[in-house]
């Protein structure tokens, strides 16, 4: 078994040379399964962060995206199909990998509207002014979303923790 360090066990910024290759490539074939999101990483005096390297995780996907030079990434995902086999993912768990920090940072990118999400025991933890920053906005374009990360700061996205607590594993990172 060969032994490969990962992006938690070093220090960014990430180059690309090392990394390019665990990098997503091309989206899936069936088009009619995915849906695409483009956005910016910022830091907390709102510049874009050219190095980070995301990684987006569903039930039936994985991707790892690179951030380019001016902060934005695109990804292409699989959407999975609620049960009447309609909409997109409800969400997809999103590690963030970046300069500065050892351990990555744990965020959630919902795609549903936030009405259709009142009983998402998650959601009820984070405060109600930062529920905002862990949604994507559908585009005009089919099957497209937006959604940008802030690092910190004012509109800072809802980050999470893990704990060892059996009572619940994810609670909101306080402000």
């Amino acid at each position: 078994m060969r032994r490969i360090p990962t992006p938690s066990q070093t220090v960014g910024p990430f180059f690309s040379i090392g990394l390019a290759p665990l990098y997503q490539k091309v989206a899936r074939p069936d088009s009619s399964r995915t849906i695409t999101v483009r956005g910016t990483v910022f830091d907390g005096d709102r510049k874009p962060i050219p190095d980070a390297v995301l990684e987006f995780w569903s039930s039936e996907d994985f991707a790892r995206v690179p951030t380019s030079e001016d902060g934005t990434f695109s990804v292409t995902l699989s959407a999975e199909r609620g049960e009447s086999g309609k909409g997109p993912a409800k969400h997809f768990e999103v590690l963030i990998f970046m300069r500065g920090l050892l351990k990555p940072v744990y965020t959630r990118m919902y795609l549903t509207p936030a009405e259709a999400l009142k009983t998402d025991s998650v959601l009820g933890a984070v405060p109600r002014e930062r529920v905002a920053t862990l949604f994507a906005s559908k585009t005009s374009a089919p099957d497209q979303y937006s959604w940008n990360i802030v690092m910190q700061g004012e509109n800072e996205t809802a980050f999470f923790r893990f704990s060892s607590d059996d009572s619940s594993d994810q609670h909101p990172r306080s402000a």
